[in-house]
């Protein structure tokens, strides 16, 4: 009885460190193309933003999205230090999209990914997703998420957790 109470007080600490919020109007299909555009850096942490979408890239492909792009890379606009350089990225990442005529996109913001200050240094990740048609400017899908890890686990870690529980959300036909 007592390992019966020590799991499920384990449970609600589990789920206290884990939130997520979302919101889904329609199905999507899945056999369409879909791009994933620069994410945009919240965060104090360089390249957060690179790091989380290419790990929402990797977790389309294992829901079965099969025909995901990322828009290309512009070294002139990645140089910039500017503190709107993740939004000059994903305008500049919407208007390839759109000449490509890809329908769906994936935008995110990065609002956490870092280490916890003090002894256990605990990794905490958070982000911001939604899904745009493009034809006509439409969310279709809008989720939030954030995540504490434990200490011996890497933010990059924390990170992918909470983006495929953003993913997962996601309703395909």
């Amino acid at each position: 009885m007592k390992q019966l109470l020590l799991l499920v007080a384990g449970l609600i600490l589990l789920a206290g460190c884990s939130t997520l919020h979302q919101g889904m109007r329609e199905a999507v299909p899945q056999a369409e193309t879909w791009a994933v555009l620069p994410f945009v850096n919240n965060t104090e942490t360089p390249f957060a933003a690179e790091r989380a979408e290419a790990i929402t890239t990797a977790l389309l492909y294992a829901r079965g999205i099969q025909r995901v792009v990322t828009a290309p890379l512009d070294a002139a606009a990645d140089a910039e230090a500017l503190p709107d350089r993740g939004l000059k990225r994903r305008e500049a990442g919407m208007e390839w999209a759109k000449k490509q005529n890809i329908r769906y996109a994936l935008v995110g913001t990065v609002t956490e990914w870092r280490y916890k200050v003090g002894l256990d240094g605990e990794p905490v990740a958070g982000m911001t997703l939604q899904l745009l048609d493009l034809q006509d400017g439409k969310v279709l899908w809008s989720g939030s998420a954030g995540k504490s890890g434990w200490s011996r686990e890497a933010v990059s870690a924390v990170a992918q957790q909470v983006l495929g529980q953003l993913v997962s959300t996601i309703v395909l036909r």
